[in-house]
C-alpha cells in the first residue's frame, strides 16, 4: 500500500513540476518555412514514443496506471524552431496513461498531459499477436495503434501512430524492441513574428521510430521500464512507472 501511495504522489506532482519546464516558448520567434517540418518530424517521434512498456499486453479485466517521461537531449540539428541549437538542446515531456484489459486479446489506454501551456489527450488500443502468458523464456508480442490531439499557445497538433513491439520475457528483466511509424498534422495558431507568413499554415509529417529497453517487474505489482527510442532527432530515452490494480 505504501509503495501504491507513493505512485499517486509522483503522478500528482511530477506534471505540475513539469510546468516550470519552458520547453515550447520561442517557437513564435523562431519558427520559419525552412525548420517547421523538421519541428514537426521531431515533435511527431516524441509524441509517440512511450505508448508501450512491454510486448504483453494486460489481459481481461487487468488495470494498469502509470507515469511516463520522454527525454531528446539533441533535437534534429535543422530543427531550431525553438531557438538556436546550442540554445535548445533538449526537450522533456511527461505523460500519465491509465490501461484496462479487455476481451478479445485487447488493452484501451488513454494518456494526457498538461504543462508549459501544451494540452495533450488521445489514447489507442493493444492487440496481442500471442496470448499474454507469464511463463519464463517466452516471446510477447503486440500491435500498438494510439490517436492524440493537442494545443499549444502557437500551434496544435492531431498525431497518429502505429507501432509492433516484440518481447522476451525471463525470470528478473524482459527487453523489448518496437518499431513504429508516426504521422501528425501541425497548425501554426498565431502569427510568429519570425515569419508572419506561416500564420494559420499547416504541416504534415511522417516518420519512422525504433524503440528498444528493458521491463523490470518490482514488488506489488509495480512495473518500471527504461529504454532508448531512435527517430528523426537522433536518440532519445524514455521511463515508464507504474502499478497494476
Amino acid at each position: 500500500m505504501k509503495f501504491k501511495k507513493l505512485l499517486f504522489l509522483t503522478l500528482l506532482f511530477t506534471p505540475t513540476f513539469a510546468m516550470a519546464i519552458s520547453s515550447f516558448g520561442g517557437f513564435r520567434d523562431n519558427v520559419t518555412a525552412q525548420n517547421l517540418p523538421y519541428f514537426s518530424k521531431d515533435l511527431a517521434a516524441m509524441l509517440g514514443a512511450s505508448s508501450y512498456s512491454t510486448g504483453r499486453i494486460l489481459g481481461w479485466g487487468g488495470f494498469q496506471l502509470s507515469m511516463h517521461g520522454i527525454y531528446v537531449p539533441h533535437l534534429n540539428k535543422k530543427d531550431t524552431a525553438l531557438g538556436p541549437r546550442d540554445e535548445n538542446k533538449n526537450l522533456f515531456m511527461p505523460l500519465i496513461q491509465g490501461e484496462i484489459g479487455l476481451p478479445f486479446r485487447l488493452d484501451g489506454f488513454i494518456r494526457a498531459i498538461s504543462y508549459d501551456g501544451l494540452t495533450l489527450a488521445g489514447g489507442g488500443l493493444k492487440w496481442g499477436i500471442t496470448r499474454p502468458r507469464d511463463e519464463d523464456y517466452t516471446f510477447q508480442a503486440m500491435l500498438v495503434a494510439l490517436a492524440q490531439s493537442g494545443v499549444y499557445r502557437d500551434f496544435s497538433v492531431s498525431h497518429y501512430s502505429g507501432n509492433l513491439v516484440v518481447a522476451f520475457k525471463t525470470p528478473y528483466v524482459t527487453p523489448y524492441v518496437g518499431a513504429g511509424v508516426d504521422y501528425m498534422v501541425l497548425t501554426v495558431e498565431s502569427t510568429p513574428t519570425s515569419d508572419p507568413t506561416l500564420a494559420d499554415k499547416k504541416s504534415y509529417s511522417t516518420t519512422a521510430r525504433g524503440t528498444a529497453g528493458l521491463n523490470f517487474k518490482l514488488p506489488n505489482y509495480m512495473d518500471l521500464s527504461l529504454a532508448a527510442n531512435f527517430a528523426s532527432y537522433g536518440v532519445g530515452y524514455e521511463a515508464n512507472f507504474g502499478v497494476r490494480f
